[in-house]
């Protein structure tokens, strides 16, 4: 992804792409998305964050290393979060729901001019990164967002051919 790494990203236009992401469909309306977004200095403190529950974790020293300084390749990241739900079931769905707020969020990003790139959290990360970003105990990190101006047309990868099953 070619960003313009010097030219930041309005908290303005990340929250435009979190009312956009709330838009998705959200059965039993739980309203389970969760938003925080790492621009500046913050960005650091993500990377350490992730990199020490990484450590932690056992991960292997390059990789932790690494990790410390990925999140300075854009000007922001946007963490999403799903909130637990009641119930196994609702927990599933609320998931499904914030998956489908990541598709509008990358989609607006797109038609913004943004370069984005969807990002899981690392094994053993997850609850440092939901305290962190101030989220409820339990919840599920479902997406790390890099978000930057794109500096040229991003190439869509090669995509399979749809295989469709008839159901007679």
């Amino acid at each position: 992804m070619l960003v313009d790494r010097a030219r930041p990203v309005s908290r303005e236009v990340v929250a435009e792409l979190c009312e956009l992401a709330q838009w998705a469909p959200n059965h039993k309306r739980t309203w389970p998305w969760r938003f925080a977004v790492a621009d500046g200095d913050g960005r650091a403190r993500l990377g350490d964050t992730i990199a020490d529950a990484m450590e932690a974790h056992g991960d292997p020293a390059e990789k932790v290393a690494k990790t410390r300084t990925k999140y300075l390749r854009t000007p922001a990241t946007l963490v999403v979060g799903s909130a637990a739900g009641d119930s196994p079931l609702r927990s599933a769905e609320n998931r499904d729901a914030t998956a489908a707020g990541v598709q509008n969020i990358l989609l607006a990003a797109t038609a913004t001019g943004l370069a984005s790139y969807w990002g899981s959290c690392p094994k053993g990360a997850n609850d440092a990164v939901a305290a962190l970003c101030g989220f409820e105990p339990g919840t599920h990190i479902a997406a790390l967002i890099y978000l930057g101006w794109a500096t040229e047309g991003v190439v869509a990868p090669e995509r399979p051919q749809v295989h469709l099953h008839i159901i007679d």
